[in-house]
């Protein structure tokens, strides 16, 4: 009798002890999907023709840093195009959202245009454009 209560408080012991070490996430338990995605911007010119700019610029309004890439895709996709935030940057931005200010300079012109966008992050399975125009076209 002693032997099997002795070894069902071990069992409960042992059992105890593992709930202890798990950690637990700030975000809880979630089930995304395996689909990656990538928010970004275009720039045309005053005829509405892709360019590629210098100086390209994504701040987060809220922490004043400029938005980093932790999955190596450093080159130009199209013509125009700029990757502004991806699944890799979750944790740089908000649940809510951020304010994230876009910059580019015309290298034919030198002249500067800059956008406001809102992307979430934080705590969903994905970033997510909330406001904020596709396209930033020069004058």
């Amino acid at each position: 009798m002693y032997k099997n209560l002795s070894i069902l408080l071990l069992l409960v012991l042992l059992c105890s002890g593992c709930t202890k070490n798990q950690q637990k996430s700030a975000c809880g338990i979630q089930v995304c999907s395996d689909i990656f995605i990538t928010i970004g911007i275009n720039f045309t010119d005053n005829t509405g023709k892709a360019i590629a700019v210098k100086n390209f610029s994504a701040i987060n309004q809220r922490t004043h840093l400029s938005l980093v890439r932790t999955v190596p895709l450093n080159e130009l996709l199209m013509l125009g195009f700029y990757i502004v935030a991806d699944d890799s940057m979750l944790k740089q931005l908000s649940s809510d959202g951020d304010d994230i200010l876009i910059s580019g300079t015309d290298p034919a012109t030198n002249q500067t245009k800059t956008a406001n966008i809102k992307i979430s992050g934080g705590c969903n399975c994905h970033v997510a454009r909330l406001t904020g125009p596709d396209v930033i076209a020069f004058d």
